[in-house]
């Protein structure tokens, strides 16, 4: 029955004679509809999200125990401690330093001595013993006897301190090398690890994405099960919607306006048009090539022209309006079937009397 403009008077006396195979197909979509959004909510049940593979899991476990690096840090930052000390040199010399200094010494002394007792015998041959020239020959030869001594015992110290202090300051080196050693070990030891870290978690990410493939392939396969139904429903309407068929209509119709609304009976619903309280599929979501053509003026519906998805670009448009936009102008005209809105033409003709 077609919409009415304001102001208008419509007197419509019609019958509408469908041939009986388009009136058994339309009866055979509707009960199917209906057993469609009849069906019981099922959920899948199976498992959703790919749980951690056993990779991941030992890399948490890896990550938490740590490199085993600390103790070799901690040693080699306690060799450089040491090695930033004072120079310690006392442990380096030689404990017979002062030994080999006496015996030298006494050795001196006693040269001396003997330079004495040759200065003596001289004088004694030349009648000069205890003369002047004997005691100042005597004083120079002690003088020069002691300066001997004391350069003997400096020359002696010098050369132990500098042994000690030569190996003191080698000592600190080598203390040095095994601190850097230990700390390139220590650094070595964290990059294999990090590495070995990397890959198990690279690796137990790969697995779990695997998992998580399967499990939505199967959620996938569960959804098609479920909505087989509703496509089934949708070929059926589709077929029936591009079905020539003529049809009889015998009446008489009326009509003053001075603008008339769209015919709803007749537009874009096929065959499901002319059979009360049959509800037509008409969910955007199921269309493709949409394009819009027109609005109704007065319903204020917009009006397309469209595909089923599936249909080959070869089949012809249809033209009729979406559930989504009847819905948010008539909400009582349209129900959900299975996943999809649909439209209740008997329900919707009667809005728009």
């Amino acid at each position: 029955m077609a919409s009415k403009g304001s102001p208008a008077v419509v007197q419509e006396n019609k019958q509408t004679q469908l041939p009986k195979w388009v009136e058994q197909a339309s009866q055979e979509n509707y009960e199917l509809a209906k057993n469609v959004a009849s069906r019981p909510f099922e959920q899948y049940q199976g498992q959703r999200v790919a749980a951690e593979s056993p990779l991941t899991q030992q890399g948490y476990g890896m990550a938490q125990a740590g490199s085993g690096a600390g103790a070799l840090y901690d040693e080699s930052a306690g060799l450089y401690r040491q090695a930033a000390g004072p120079l310690d040199i006392n442990r380096f010399l030689n404990p017979y330093t002062a030994e080999v200094e006496r015996n030298a010494i006494g050795n001196a002394e006693r040269s001396l001595t003997g330079q004495l007792n040759n200065n003596a015998d001289a004088a004694r041959k030349a009648k000069a013993f205890g003369g002047s020239r004997f005691g100042i020959q005597n004083a120079v030869t002690q003088a020069e006897g002691a300066r001997g001594i004391g350069d003997l015992s400096a020359q002696l110290r010098l050369q132990g301190f500098n042994t000690a202090t030569d190996t003191a300051l080698k000592d600190r080196s080598g203390i040095q090398a095994s601190a850097a050693g230990l700390g390139g070990v220590a650094q070595g030891k964290d990059a294999s690890w990090l590495q070995q870290l990397q890959s198990l978690f690279m690796g137990g990410q790969q697995q779990q994405q695997y998992g998580q493939n399967v499990i939505n392939a199967d959620m996938q396969k569960f959804q098609e099960q479920q909505q087989s139904p509703v496509e089934a429903l949708n070929i059926r309407l589709a077929a029936l919607g591009m079905s020539p068929y003529g049809k009889t209509e015998i009446g008489s119709k009326t009509s003053t306006s001075e603008k008339q609304g769209t015919d709803w009976a007749t537009l874009g619903l096929g065959a499901l048009k002319t059979l009360p309280s049959l509800l037509a599929l008409s969910d955007r979501n199921m269309k493709t090539d949409i394009k819009k053509v027109g609005d109704d003026p007065l319903a204020g519906i917009p009006i397309y022209s469209y595909r089923y998805k599936g249909d080959p670009k070869t089949y012809p448009k249809v033209v009729g309006p979406m559930a989504q936009d009847i819905e948010k102008k008539f909400p009582s005209a349209v129900k959900k079937v299975g996943r999809y809105k649909a439209v209740d033409i008997h329900n919707l003709m009667e809005v728009l009397k």
